[in-house]
């Protein structure tokens, strides 16, 4: 696990390399690609939101509407990945 000290300065990373990701289409992949296994090297937990924004099964960038289709149905929030077809469900509270 990171030490708080050094968490800080992992999730500044970890966000500047996801931001790069987003702008920079040509060096997408790898910056996707680095982000994923410096989580995966540190052992760092994610908060719910930035565990949909890498796909699992090819380490992309999901950005919904370019290669993710987001979907609403029974309660669930459904994430498919355009390039490789995974498809990650998340359950939510339909109350107003």
């Amino acid at each position: 696990m990171v030490s708080t000290k050094n968490y800080k300065a992992f999730k500044r990373d970890f966000d500047s390399l996801l931001k790069l990701a987003r702008n920079e289409k040509s060096m997408a992949d790898r910056y996707t690609y680095l982000a994923y296994h410096m989580i995966k090297s540190k052992k760092v937990r994610l908060s719910r939101e930035e565990k949909f924004l890498i796909c699992k099964n090819c380490n992309k960038l999901l950005i919904p509407g370019k290669n993710c289709r987001v979907r609403l149905s029974e309660g669930f929030l459904t994430y498919k990945c355009l390039n490789c077809g995974n498809v990650k469900k998340v359950k939510y509270d339909k109350r107003i």
